[in-house]
């Protein structure tokens, strides 16, 4: 017997056994658990002490973490599962464009489904390993790179945005006309990508971190690690503004920064307090619909929703401790573990992306009652997520950045419970 039978799972190892082969069996195994402790071993483990929104690993690294597609229902939308190699310009050997399972996708932070004059139903995505943005459409047929060059800097303003380099940017949104605006996290600025030109330029911020520039405008304004924006509209970008503990809005047409919720201590707000006078603990991510800024809380873990009539905050989800509890029963009191993406679906269900629990988890805004939907304790029926961060919906499709497992992935929104 050769080595190539333990590789047929149509083998009959019991005829086998009864041959006299045990001992060939047993090497076999032998080598086979070895062989995958090594492989393992040369793939390298997370390193210890991640950060917030740090990536680490590879897709063979999660147990379970195959690229093979689950049931119609869930399957993998863009990436090929695995990282470009770091610091290549331009990313992908070159490509700017190609088909979406084939190209690298590393670390897919940001999701974004938009319908514009322009493009249609298009689909962005950010990646924080080579800093870039993505452009493909739900029927994703071909993906192209149309922001960062692959290096990490901050350069490139009043040039093609494919020639920019961005540092971590976390997330990306369009407005009606096609022109997209940037999270540009580590350069701590918010730039804006003309539809028209594909010029980019920077709409806010200077560069450096710190709290600074309310009521004023550009670079006399300064963000500390903005990860989340929402056009809110009514003409203005809102900033979640994640290392200064505040939601912060850009007026687009005068430019104009202010805060809107936040006071800069790190501690749970204050339920039913007016916003700008109650804490706001590391606001990761921001939705928005005609009656409400939903806000997900990492530091916090919590969800939380701004009255936008009344300018109040409201408490939804989470007790504030971290944990992964409370499925099945009232989303106040459940646990989240660092949630860093939030979205409304059509429904008006919020979908929450619980990012150190692997698990997208749904709140069912009619019955207060918290459910996962996807990865996590469900992972084994749906689809096993790594650390996902953003998320976006288009009617019935919800796409996941399914981060460390450099992909994205899709599934079919329900009704709820």
């Amino acid at each position: 017997m050769t080595l190539a039978m333990f590789f047929h799972p149509t083998n009959d190892w019991q005829k086998m056994l009864k041959a006299g082969h045990g001992t060939t069996i047993a090497c076999c195994l032998f080598f086979h658990i070895a062989w995958s402790v090594s492989i393992c071993h040369c793939l390298g483990a997370p390193p210890d002490g991640r950060t917030e929104d740090q990536p680490g690993g590879s897709l063979a690294e999660q147990p379970g973490g195959s690229l093979a597609e689950k049931p119609e229902s869930h399957s993998i939308f863009a990436g090929n599962g695995t990282s470009p190699a770091p610091n290549r310009q331009p990313p992908n050997a070159g490509q700017r464009s190609g088909s979406t399972n084939v190209l690298s996708l590393g670390n897919p932070f940001g999701v974004e489904i938009a319908g514009t004059e322009v493009a249609g139903d298009s689909v962005w995505i950010t990646t924080v390993d080579d800093h870039c943005i993505w452009q493909t459409d739900l029927n994703r047929q071909r993906i192209r790179r149309v922001a960062g060059n692959g290096q990490s800097g901050y350069s490139g303003d009043g040039g093609h945005a494919t020639s920019a380099t961005m540092n971590w940017p976390h997330e990306v949104r369009v407005d009606k006309a096609g022109n997209l605006y940037v999270a540009d996290t580590r350069n701590h600025v918010i730039r804006r990508i003309d539809a028209a030109t594909q010029k980019i330029s920077t709409i806010a911020g200077c560069g450096k971190a710190g709290f600074s520039g309310d009521g004023e405008t550009g670079s006399r304004v300064r963000f500390n690690q903005p990860h989340s924006i929402v056009l809110d509209g009514q003409q203005g970008l809102l900033v979640a503004d994640t290392k200064n503990h505040r939601i912060r809005r850009i007026d687009l047409e005068t430019h104009i920064v202010t805060t809107v919720a936040g006071t800069g201590e790190k501690k749970l707000p204050v339920d039913g307090a007016v916003a700008t006078q109650s804490p706001l603990f590391g606001p990761r991510s921001l939705a928005v619909d005609d009656e409400s800024i939903w806000v997900a809380l990492r530091e916090g873990n919590s969800i939380w929703r701004i009255d936008r009539e009344k300018r109040t905050i409201h408490h939804i989800a989470g007790t504030g401790e971290k944990g992964y509890s409370g499925d099945g029963g009232p989303a106040l009191q459940a646990t989240f573990s660092g949630p860093k993406g939030i979205a409304i679906d059509q429904h008006g269900n919020l979908l929450i992306v619980d990012t150190e629990n692997h698990a997208i988890r749904r709140i069912d805004v009619t019955t207060n009652r918290i459910d996962t939907i996807l990865g996590g304790n469900q992972s084994e029926t749906t689809m096993r997520l790594k650390r996902p961060h953003g998320i976006a919906i288009s009617r019935a499709t919800i796409l996941v950045g399914d981060s460390e497992h450099h992909r994205v992935v899709q599934t079919k929104s329900s009704t709820g419970n």
